[in-house]
């Protein structure tokens, strides 16, 4: 008995029991389902963090007034939080003469009161120098209008969101006039919507120049006082130098050790770390889920070849009669396991990828179904199937064929 025979031989008998078959290859397409879905969609965020950083830039530096970052990334950009320390102009002064530096923006935050047509809210404003739209590079355009100036005074910059969401059914557009804090600001430009998985923040924000931040938060902030500090590097020059070299100054500005420090310089490339790590979790735990609930349908595939099994014990003892030997009556068993999990994995995997379609069309997730992904489900379908198999196919094969052609 070749292959050939002994899968033809496997449909036949499949096909004898559709009901049964059907049944077990829905327990299959069930997880399979699950797998496609949630690894698309891991493997979506995964890409879309990734693509959003490279349009951050590689050569940009972040300088926080906080001992440690702890992994606070969130929304497109690391939490806002209560600080452990602080930074001031003269701290920016020092890290402009660092060589190799080449922009710096001075940026700040806090809640502010906003009123446009009657409608009155409150929202996160970000207070920060032109340079920023320049350090943001590709990862901020504009929808309509134009950034503000170095000068300008008492002028702001919507982000989608926060232009088309805040106000209801008005809509902020350039040149409208909305009151921050009771005093007017003129609209100069709205920012198109970034929409990826980790722009949420970046997408409601409102920027305006930071020398207005005195007088928006006045008595929050000390004289000369940073939220945070934006840094880009010129090219050619190496990111964890210069990082090492801001690390030293202001160290010497703050008069603390290195060890003791009360800010934290951060670059590209350690955000992408610390993402990466985040992320990989997030997949081992999905990963483990998805497995767990497989094992839904190998207990189906096990269920019925023990079933095939009782019902078949006088036609493997006629096959041993005939000359089929333990390997043959193994091998017809652990095919047709194999091709219930075969099934599975190919229904599982159209409906999966229909599934993704719905989530795209309706729910705007990010998803990214890769070749290893599909690769993954069939060698996890039918390998499932296989292994649910073995134990009732060597049971089959141990039968005593004499007891077997008496068993009625």
């Amino acid at each position: 008995m070749n292959i050939h025979e002994a899968f033809l031989y496997a449909i036949k008998n499949l096909s004898k029991r559709k009901l049964r078959s059907w049944l077990t290859i829905i327990g299959m397409v069930i997880g399979v389902i699950a797998i496609v879905v949630i690894l698309s969609i891991s493997e979506g965020f995964n890409k879309d963090i990734t693509d959003q950083m490279a349009a951050f830039g590689a050569d940009q530096i972040l300088v926080y007034p906080i001992a440690s970052m702890d992994q606070t990334f969130s929304g497109g950009s690391f939490a806002l939080q209560q600080t452990s320390g602080k930074l001031f102009q003269a701290d920016v002064d020092d890290i402009e003469n660092v060589p190799g530096v080449k922009n710096v923006a001075r940026v700040t935050y806090g809640r502010a009161s906003l009123s446009f047509k009657g409608k009155n809210i409150t929202a996160t404003i970000f207070p920060a120098d032109d340079t920023i739209f320049d350090l943001y590079g590709d990862y901020i355009q504009i929808e309509s209008g134009r950034v503000y100036r170095e000068g300008e005074r008492h002028v702001a910059f919507f982000a989608a969101d926060a232009a088309t969401n805040y106000f209801g059914k008005d809509k902020v557009e350039s040149g409208s006039i909305v009151q921050i804090n009771g005093r007017n600001y003129r609209v100069v430009g709205i920012q198109k919507r970034i929409g990826t998985s980790l722009s949420a923040q970046d997408d409601t924000a409102i920027y305006v120049p930071f020398e207005d931040s005195k007088e928006l938060f006045e008595g929050q902030f000390l004289d000369d006082e940073v939220g945070f500090i934006m840094v880009q590097i010129d090219e050619g020059f190496d990111a964890n130098s210069i990082k090492d070299a801001i690390e030293r100054k202001l160290a010497a500005n703050h008069r603390v050790r290195l060890d003791d420090k009360d800010f934290t310089v951060i670059t590209s490339d350690q955000i992408m770390e610390i993402v990466g790590t985040v992320l990989l979790s997030v997949q081992i735990v999905l990963v483990i889920v998805t497995l767990i609930a497989s094992v839904v349908g190998a207990i189906g595939i096990a269920n019925t070849m023990f079933m095939n099994v009782l019902e078949r014990i006088k036609e493997i003892g006629i096959l041993k009669a005939v000359g089929a030997t333990e390997k043959h009556i193994i091998l017809l068993f652990l095919i047709e396991s194999a091709v219930i999990g075969f099934a599975g994995g190919l229904i599982g995997l159209l409906l999966g990828y229909a599934t993704l379609q719905l989530l795209i069309e309706f729910f705007d997730v990010p998803v990214f179904l890769r070749l290893r992904i599909i690769a993954f489900v069939f060698i996890f379908s039918i390998g499932t199937g296989v292994l649910a198999g073995l134990l009732p196919a060597y049971r089959a094969a141990k039968m005593d064929p004499v007891e077997a052609l008496r068993y009625e």
